[in-house]
């Protein structure tokens, strides 16, 4: 009776331990994960940006086309070109999405 006894106390400090061992796994992948929360992050956000730029290829047509057009000018030459760009684009925007009689 004494054996089977001795047998249950080691089962349960084995027990033990293991929880002790996962417990300090799981802190230890917690801790790995919250390290690679910004690069996720990241790869994310890029991957966002090429799925909507391969659903928009215009966009990249147009910014390449500029690149080509603008390479050898200045950036603010560059921007006062983009700003009128924009304006252009947005009066369109809103000329086309007016009521339809």
């Amino acid at each position: 009776m004494k054996r089977t006894e001795d047998q249950m106390i080691e089962i349960a400090r084995r027990k033990q331990r293991l929880i002790s061992r996962a417990e300090a796994q799981r802190a230890t992948l917690a801790d790995s994960f919250r390290e690679l929360r910004g690069p996720v992050r990241m790869a994310d956000r890029g991957l966002e940006i090429a799925r909507f730029l391969r659903a928009h290829p215009v966009i990249v047509g147009i910014a390449v086309a500029a690149v080509m057009v603008f390479r050898g000018r200045g950036l603010a030459s560059l921007a006062g070109r983009g700003l009128a760009l924009w304006r252009v684009w947005r009066s369109l925007s809103s000329w086309s999405a007016g009521p339809l009689i």
